[in-house]
């Protein structure tokens, strides 16, 4: 009696034919590492947005210094009493007395922006003393980019009592450390109502510049350039918040 043949025993692919019968897409997928590269790199972009903001700041600067020196205003008054600052060092956490003693220190300067935050007495109850660091962003008349450090001391004593600011700290400082400390745009808007008053000024004087229309137009464009890209950026970074997970 004769029996039906038997089918051919199924053959188990080897894993280097499944690997090789993967989809593509399959093979083409980032790993953990890869994507944790990847995305570091393009945030690696963030430091080039710095760079090119300074490099504005600069510019911007240059362009704008024969307006600026004629609306430019003392920073501090003549005389200061280091014995004040040290005294603050000791009474408040997060103050450090240095650089004091800058020639500049006395030359007029435009104010482009502030911060401030309030200190902690390191004793004394935080209710009845305290304090304000003020730190300021001056653009002195010879291009120099400066920040100034101020502490203003305040005391209850049946109602709040604010003393004078005293100067704690005063250094020169470049257009990329601004940006640490310092909001780019307002930055931006100082130095384009220096540009405004100064010209009106020179005006008034009879003593405007050659070359003012040819500054004003380039500070004008950078400013829209700048504008525009600010605003495209908002609106990726507003789209990529509102895209689903």
């Amino acid at each position: 009696m004769s029996h039906p043949p038997k089918p051919p025993p199924e053959e188990t692919p080897s894993p280097e034919a499944a690997t090789a019968s993967a989809p593509v897409e399959d093979a083409e997928q980032l790993t953990a590492d890869q994507a944790r590269d990847y995305l570091l790199s393009v945030l690696d972009y963030g430091q080039e947005e710095i760079d090119a903001k300074a490099g504005i700041i600069e510019e911007l600067v240059d362009l704008v210094l024969p307006e600026m020196k004629v609306v430019a205003q003392p920073i501090r008054p003549p005389e200061e009493d280091p014995k004040e600052a040290e005294a603050l060092e000791q009474r408040f956490n997060g103050v450090a007395v240095r650089e004091r003693d800058a020639a500049w220190i006395k030359q007029p300067g435009l104010r482009l922006d502030s911060t401030t935050r309030p200190l902690v007495p390191r004793w004394s109850a935080p209710d009845k003393v305290g304090g304000v660091l003020r730190r300021e962003l001056f653009l002195l008349t010879d291009g120099r980019l400066v920040t100034v450090e101020t502490v203003t001391p305040w005391e209850t004593d049946g109602g709040r009592h604010a003393a004078r600011d005293i100067l704690v700290g005063a250094r020169e400082v470049t257009p990329a450390e601004v940006l640490r400390t310092f909001d780019f745009v307002a930055t931006l808007k100082s130095l384009l109502r220096g540009l405004f008053d100064g010209a009106a000024v020179l005006m008034e004087r009879n003593e405007r510049p050659a070359d003012l229309v040819e500054r004003s137009g380039r500070f004008f464009t950078i400013i829209a350039q700048v504008a525009v890209g600010m605003k495209e950026s908002a609106d990726r970074l507003r789209r990529a918040g509102d895209s689903p997970a």
